[in-house]
């Protein structure tokens, strides 16, 4: 069975709108809600700017989440310092920008490999593991191995809005880095972008352990759980 990660950033969007001032909504009730529907764990990304999940978040979570806690991070002093304090059962770092409206490209290992590789092994003598955000680039693939990582997480963002011949030959990297990630020891996962369509697709990658979604699930529980919202609305206002 392939891993189901649920990315909840931008539940805390909501609440980051009016600048933290509510408390609503309630993280921890919606992992708890995530965890009654079948999902393997919870994933967040405390971004440098913090715009949307916020450091107390990252401790409230690392004690009560009902799942294995992904946290996404910049590779950074800081963030490095978190990690090994709330100790998620995994780290995955991404490429960071202040201005970017979300991640948009892979981790480029090859440039960092020194830093990484220190950061990782302290992080695995913790008992964390370790997965970085990559594009499907074969050179990076390689270089994730060198640095001991326990798995890739494939950008999958490109092949989701690519359509025809781009779009077969985003999936052939893909696949070949998937195939490469393999025969050289590292987990699959795959995540950004994807919906009930592309994720149908995806099943189908070679060796795939695990996807993260967030983004669109969010997006689909304002059309699938909203009527409720509006009903026991209408009743407090009748009551």
């Amino acid at each position: 069975m392939i891993r189901l990660g649920i990315n909840i950033d931008h539940i805390a969007t909501l609440r980051q709108v009016r600048g933290g001032t509510t408390s609503y909504p309630d993280l921890l009730h919606f992992c708890q809600e995530v965890a009654k529907a079948g999902a393997d764990q919870i994933t967040i990304h405390l971004r440098e700017d913090r715009r949307h999940i916020q450091l107390s978040d990252l401790k409230m979570l690392s004690k009560k989440s009902p799942l294995p806690l992904n946290l996404e991070m910049a590779m950074t002093q800081e963030m490095f310092q978190f990690a090994k304090k709330y100790k998620p059962a995994w780290v995955c770092y991404v490429p960071e920008k202040r201005k970017e409206l979300t991640t948009e490209g892979g981790l480029d290992v090859v440039k960092y490999k020194k830093q990484l590789k220190k950061q990782i092994e302290k992080l695995q003598t913790l008992g964390i593991e370790v997965s970085l955000f990559i594009a499907p680039q074969l050179d990076q693939v390689l270089a994730a191995a060198k640095v001991g990582a326990d798995a890739i997480e494939l950008h999958t963002g490109a092949w989701v809005h690519l359509q025809g011949v781009r779009k077969n030959k985003e999936w052939s990297r893909l696949k070949k880095s998937a195939l490469l990630a393999e025969s050289l020891g590292l987990r699959v996962h795959a995540g950004h972008g994807l919906d009930f369509v592309h994720t149908q697709k995806i099943k189908s990658l070679p060796f795939l352990k695990e996807v993260n979604i967030g983004h669109f699930l969010v997006c689909e529980a304002l059309n699938k759980g909203l009527r409720h919202s509006v009903l026991q609305m209408k009743k407090t206002l009748k009551s």
